[in-house]
């Protein structure tokens, strides 16, 4: 208090804080605009509606008839899920004083994380069985969204229950159990396959070797600009529809009428409904869009230009060049069958290339040679 009062007072701070403010005045305004928000205790946006802006009770209606309203509807939860001798009221209180919002969505997070009472070992369970999914292509319980009776039921259920109950010991914390699965032994399993194991196990269900699966959209489109050194890592901000753009795919605005090409060819959801898993199909306008898509050919030419920097000129640059290229994209080199077929591809391009008149014809075959390496299985899938 006595420093807010001295800087009223003293003459110097006074002068110093009305310039603070005068430039403050001048400040870009954004332009602010009127959105929709649901959410308690805000005033709502009058739109068609009549009567009240929110209901203060929520009745039974008899057959869905608004005009046929039967008793008030109170806050409960899965009754199979309850086993406390209060019922609901165990994790139910009352909002302080003044408060904005009923505490109900409170109320249904401690149930839902309560261990001893409610559905607490249950949600571990799906939360663990959605991170292996996330890993190994396929939960531990085949279906995902559903763990009822109708559902697959687990193939490894020890497993999944000393998963759920580190996830529950670490504080519900999900990083320590991405790095336990990714440490773990069935994560560095080999991906070839075994006659005598197939012949009991097609599926693979029993994990006994690494079960390939293709990169999930967004993570194919990082990839390559990451690889490209060409990905733009600013947190937050606002999305963008713009194809072109260099931000992480999180970032695109996800419009109806106007979704990614690149992001529903590879199969990315269009959130208009909830969803278990990805499909992952494999069709021919994906591969058309690798070999013309903007994105990728910006990619490919920022790739290109990565790989051949601070090459030395000589005999064996083309060779440093497409080592480099293996290492970046693919994190391993090239055999001799390989180097060959490189070296060779980029001997004809660049005769092509020269052949029409293009003055940088090597740095162009550099970046189709680097364009096919995005394009590669081996970059699109994990094995």
């Amino acid at each position: 208090r006595m420093l807010t009062l001295f800087q009223q007072i003293d003459p110097r701070c006074v002068e110093l804080s009305a310039a603070v403010a005068e430039h403050a005045a001048h400040a870009p305004q954004p332009k602010l605009t009127k959105v929709l928000i649901t959410s308690e205790g805000l005033p709502a946006v009058r739109l068609h509606t009549q009567g009240d802006d929110f209901l203060k009770e929520t009745h039974f209606l008899e057959r869905g008839d608004p005009n046929r309203k039967k008793e008030v509807a109170t806050q409960s939860f899965l009754q199979v899920l309850m086993t406390s001798p209060e019922g609901e009221r165990s994790w139910q209180s009352p909002p302080p004083e003044g408060w904005r919002t009923s505490y109900r969505r409170r109320a249904m997070a401690e149930w839902a994380t309560d261990v001893e009472h409610g559905a607490g070992h249950l949600l571990a369970r799906v939360i663990v069985n959605r991170l292996w999914q996330h890993h190994f292509g396929r939960g531990i319980v085949g279906t995902p969204s559903d763990f009822g009776t109708q559902g697959e039921r687990p193939t490894h259920p020890e497993l999944l229950d000393y998963l759920a109950g580190e996830l529950i010991r670490g504080g519900w914390k999900l990083k320590p159990i991405h790095r336990l699965i990714m440490t773990s032994a069935v994560y560095t399993e080999g991906s070839q396959s075994d006659a005598a194991r197939a012949a009991v196990d097609t599926d693979n269900k029993l994990l006994w070797r690494r079960q390939r699966h293709r990169l999930e959209a967004e993570v194919i489109r990082d990839a390559m600009l990451a690889t490209g050194g060409i990905l733009d890592e600013t947190l937050l901000g606002p999305g963008t529809l713009d194809e072109n753009h260099r931000r992480r795919s999180i970032y695109f605005t996800v419009k109806r009428s106007k979704l990614a090409s690149m992001m529903v060819l590879f199969d990315a959801p269009d959130a208009l409904q909830g969803l278990g898993a990805r499909s992952s199909t494999t069709i021919a306008p994906q591969a058309l869009l690798l070999l013309n898509n903007a994105t990728v050919r910006d990619s490919a030419r920022a790739f290109a230009a990565r790989a051949t920097t601070d090459v030395a000129p000589g005999p064996d640059a083309g060779a440093t060049a497409v080592r480099r290229a293996y290492l970046m994209a693919l994190s391993r080199p090239p055999d001799e069958t390989e180097l060959a077929d490189a070296l060779a591809f980029l001997e004809s391009q660049s005769a092509q290339y020269a052949a029409d008149g293009k003055a940088d014809g090597r740095q162009l075959a550099m970046a189709d040679f680097c364009q096919v390496l995005l394009g590669l299985n081996e970059f699109v899938y994990i094995d």
